[in-house]
């Protein structure tokens, strides 16, 4: 005859303490701790071990690949860094000599948009004065003919008739290389984009028709 289960025992045969006991621990007679089935065990080589199975007994290699990879995550946080710089930059290219000095002139010819033409000085020189004010000086040689002339010059720019005779100054002589006349029409004084003007017109004395040379002497 099977004796009766008593309140001590289980219907399994295991102590009602085994039942009530918390998971992970062992009840008084039991061999060892009971694993929790919800907690993963430990595995050799942290991330990168479980990661890749093959490297979890292999700890010099897996300390090698760690390494790669922290260097390719700052590789990769530099390139984005400078990705960023380089968008967010100014691209606008310094300003050349000549440009500058167009610019003090008003004969830039981004001054003058829709013209479809514009001249290119032959002589350009730019300095600044004892009080840091700058100075451009230019000199357009003009050959003459249907196409480059004094008129198309003036019509470019929108610049009016030449007046009298004056004297060129003497900076400007100075500046500029070459044999500048020492007298030559000028024009009514005119207001640059950054500053004042003076501009002279000399026309040539043989060459074809309308062929002369401008000198430009303009502040800023």
């Amino acid at each position: 005859m099977t004796p009766r289960p008593t309140a001590s025992e289980a219907p399994d045969g295991a102590p009602d303490g085994a039942r009530d006991a918390p998971r992970g621990e062992a009840w008084a007679g039991a061999a060892g701790p009971v694993p929790d089935p919800t907690v993963a065990p430990d595995v050799p080589g942290g991330r990168v071990g479980d990661a890749w199975p093959e490297l979890r007994e292999r700890p010099a290699l897996r300390r090698s690949v760690g390494v790669f990879l922290a260097l390719c995550g700052v590789f990769t946080v530099l390139v984005v860094g400078w990705g960023v710089v380089a968008l967010t930059r100014d691209h606008t290219p310094p300003e050349t000599d000549l440009s500058r000095a167009e610019r003090l002139a008003g004969l830039l010819s981004s001054q003058h948009p829709g013209q479809g033409r514009y001249y290119v000085p032959d002589e350009i020189v730019l300095t600044r004065t004892a009080d840091g004010s700058e100075v451009g000086y230019l000199h357009y040689r003009l050959d003459g003919g249907e196409d480059v002339n004094v008129d198309d010059f003036l019509r470019t720019y929108n610049l009016p008739e030449p007046g009298t005779p004056a004297q060129l100054p003497g900076d400007l002589v100075q500046a500029l290389p070459g044999e500048e006349p020492a007298v030559a029409p000028v024009l009514p004084g005119s207001a640059g984009s950054d500053g004042h003007r003076q501009i002279y017109v000399a026309p040539a004395e043989n060459g074809p028709a309308g062929a002369g040379d401008v000198y430009v002497r303009a502040t800023g």
